[in-house]
């Protein structure tokens, strides 16, 4: 399969839209759980990322807005021709973002990114890994264990336990993995207590973390170069934690890098791209996103799927990408509304739906 790519000088280039004025929008919350204080540095960087989208769109010619949404105001942004969509789940605000995408497509605003039913799947580690099974795609064995059901699992050991409903690496750290059967209970406990929600138990896959970030819709869609997270001397099992993520002064963090494009065997490449556009299509994603992969002897596990990815322009795996593509940043901004655009036939709905 060959590697599918828009480059920046031609998304530079492109025709400024006949869009009037433009709503970036994200959400924000001072509320902090207890005990997950250090996981706000997640919550904060989307203020940044919103000031750099507003900046990239008034550099192309456009009059907009940045919002911190306040969810009855939703039916407000009826006064915008489009809405860059930046907002996420965060704790304490009162709509998850599938809810915000659901309250727009109500009242018929147009806004870039996946619309509700795939963030709300993609929301859901295992709903997402149900579809993938059901669609033929290899994931990970799992099993989600709620609150007062017996702590075990059918999955083969070792184990890596995780909060069923967050993203970014949140919740995950060296002790997420249970090596063995006596490990798992701690673990799974830690996650109904913390987090207050669902633990998923996915069987642990030693190998190469590889992200296919995509860009575009249907027939459409773009493969942006493949990255690849390289642990050296990495203090613990190479798990991708939530402070070689964010935590910039952790070791974990400076003893994590990032190739992009990953050297990957050509074969092995193609394989992947082709099983996350099938992803991306199975999950209803909607002009841009990220899918993580584990490869085990030249096998690709899905790990996650992750609609409307952070696009920091300092630090994202999609912006690098795209940025091995030939994108600038102002460029890429430009592209996602374009694809937002063309994916809007006569400015009614999101197009896509998923497989289910």
């Amino acid at each position: 399969m060959k590697d599918r790519r828009t480059t920046g000088e031609q998304s530079t280039s492109a025709a400024r839209l006949a869009l009037e004025k433009i709503a970036v929008i994200f959400c924000s919350s001072q509320n902090t759980p207890q005990g997950r204080e250090q996981e706000t540095v997640a919550d904060r960087e989307v203020i940044e990322v919103a000031a750099a989208v507003c900046q990239s769109l008034k550099e192309t010619g456009y009059c907009v807005d940045v919002i911190d949404l306040n969810p009855a105001r939703i039916p407000d942004l009826r006064a915008y021709d489009w809405v860059f969509n930046l907002t996420e789940t965060i704790y304490g605000f009162p709509l998850t973002d599938f809810e915000i995408a659901s309250q727009m497509q109500h009242h018929h605003v147009r806004f870039t990114g996946s619309g509700a039913h795939a963030l709300k799947n993609c929301l859901d580690k295992a709903a997402t890994k149900a579809l993938l099974l059901k669609n033929g795609v290899n994931t990970p064995e799992y099993s989600v264990i709620h609150p007062g059901d017996p702590l075990c699992t059918a999955c083969r050991y070792p184990v890596i336990v995780k909060p069923v409903h967050e993203d970014g690496s949140i919740g995950i750290t060296h002790d997420s993995i249970a090596w063995q059967a006596e490990d798992l209970a701690p673990r799974v406990e830690h996650i109904h207590r913390l987090y207050q929600q669902p633990a998923l138990v996915e069987e642990y896959i030693e190998g190469r973390d590889i992200t296919a970030s995509i860009l575009g819709n249907g027939p459409g869609a773009v493969i942006l170069p493949l990255s690849e997270i390289l642990y050296r001397n990495f203090p613990g099992p190479n798990v991708l934690t939530f402070e070689a993520k964010w935590l910039a002064d952790s070791p974990e963090y400076q003893h994590s890098v990032v190739r992009c494009p990953a050297v990957l065997e050509p074969e092995l490449a193609d394989t992947i791209r082709r099983i996350a556009l099938q992803a991306y299509t199975i999950m209803g994603c909607a002009d841009y996103a990220r899918i993580d992969f584990r490869v085990c002897d030249q096998t690709p596990y899905v790990l996650e799927i992750n609609p409307n990815p952070c696009i920091n322009p300092f630090d994202s795996g999609f912006v690098r990408s795209a940025a091995a593509a030939g994108f600038e940043y102002t460029g890429l901004v430009h592209q996602i509304l374009i694809e937002s655009v063309k994916n809007h036939p006569n400015g009614t709905g999101k197009a896509a739906t998923g497989a289910g």
